[in-house]
């Protein structure tokens, strides 16, 4: 079975997702992110692979985190996956949840982490903090934390 396309819905959603984040108390701390995400595919492509944030810099993806991802995806699933993968992180320093676009993301997390995963509700993975600990210093460059002041599920 093909993963899910990237589409224009999904793009739609990320960018609103951003202006939220932007929006808020949190504008300043937050305005490291990526103003887009590229696919994995892409990236590789790149001599120079990196995205857009919405302070004007740009965020450096490492070759060896990209060719770590690729390893474990077939050529469709690397077009679906898009990079920086976010990491919500809000009021409760012992948990964070990745925000997950499509089920490749759920594929990756699963296979750094080494374990199953699932979905706590569409969109969002929670993990706690040696996952997370694990989950950066395997996706350093390919992951950014979204700071939230979100409180409780």
């Amino acid at each position: 079975m093909l993963p899910p396309t990237v589409s224009d819905d999904t793009q739609s959603r990320y960018e609103r997702f951003l202006e939220a984040y932007l929006s808020g108390e949190l504008r300043l701390v937050n305005s490291g992110l990526a103003r887009e995400r590229r696919s994995l595919a892409a990236l590789l492509r790149e001599k120079h692979p990196s995205v857009p944030c919405s302070d004007g810099s740009s965020q450096v993806l490492k070759r060896a985190e990209l060719q770590f991802l690729a390893g474990m995806l077939d050529e469709s699933e690397q077009e679906a996956l898009l990079l920086p993968i976010l990491i919500e992180v809000a009021g409760d320093e012992h948990e964070a949840t990745v925000l997950c676009t499509s089920d490749v993301e759920l594929k990756v997390l699963s296979q750094v982490l080494g374990m199953p995963v699932e979905y706590e509700r569409p969109g969002r993975v929670r993990i706690y903090r040696p996952q997370l600990g694990l989950l950066r210093k395997s996706l350093r460059s390919s992951t950014q934390y979204a700071f939230s002041a979100r409180t409780g599920g």
